[in-house]
């Protein structure tokens, strides 16, 4: 290269990655509770009643309608919490167990169910730190398409990282998320908030923002061997 005869001036610093910004929902986790006691006192698969699933599953059908009912039960005395774009309602079922149903934030800025767990009593606890360890390393494989490295770190009873490893590994190579990670590397999760049992993080991927959502899977001879206690669940887009 030949040197310039020009005085040397120091170098412009490189771009710096502005932060994600994040969705601001449209109503709070107190008025999506009405909105829920609201439709569960219509009857059968109404559109209302589907319309309360997020729509990244489309439509879900009557088998979605079944587990809604079934998940939500009686539905007595919620509360619930909100993180960011993603939140958690504890509940009631009318059952010997009780009920957690987990939000995500919706294109029509609203929370919307992305599955229900029969567990309880997590709002108002802390996170443990190995969720937000897992969600960075979760991110990483699957912009690499590493599949052997999410698996390490997936959520396994059901999500991304539900079935067996050979299903995905398959899902994984065909996921909207890993196109978009990889055309934007510097796309990194952005921690949310969250309690003991499920963690969300922020994540700004193919100008989409998603609401990673992690959960805490206890040890089970029902899941594969070495499954991460902390797990990526999923990403869902909100807008």
């Amino acid at each position: 290269m030949l040197a310039s005869a020009f005085p040397a001036v120091a170098a412009a610093p490189p771009p710096t990655q502005p932060p994600p910004v994040e969705p601001k929902p449209k109503e709070t986790v107190a008025q999506t509770i009405f909105r829920i006691q609201d439709v569960l006192k219509t009857k059968g698969c109404t559109v209302r009643l589907k319309h309360l699933f997020h729509s990244a599953y489309g439509d879900v059908g009557a088998q979605g309608c079944k587990y809604l009912r079934q998940g939500f039960g009686t539905f007595k005395s919620p509360r619930g919490a909100s993180y960011g774009t993603g939140g958690v309602i504890d509940y009631a079922t009318g059952y010997a167990t009780p009920g957690t149903t987990v939000l995500a934030l919706d294109s029509d800025g609203r929370f919307h169910v992305v599955f229900v767990d029969f567990t309880y009593g997590s709002i108002g606890s802390e996170p443990n730190p190995a969720f937000d360890r897992n969600a960075r390393l979760a991110v990483a494989a699957i912009r690499r398409g590493d599949c052997q490295a999410f698996l390490g770190v997936a959520y396994r009873k059901f999500g991304l990282g539900g079935g067996s490893d050979a299903s995905v590994c398959k899902r994984l190579a065909s996921t909207t998320l890993r196109r978009e990670l990889e055309n934007a590397p510097p796309a990194k999760p952005v921690k949310l908030g969250g309690n003991s049992l499920f963690a969300f993080y922020g994540l700004r991927a193919g100008n989409r923002w998603y609401t990673v959502v992690m959960a805490q899977q206890t040890p089970s001879t029902k899941l594969p061997a070495g499954a991460a206690r902390y797990g990526f669940v999923n990403a869902y887009p909100a807008d």
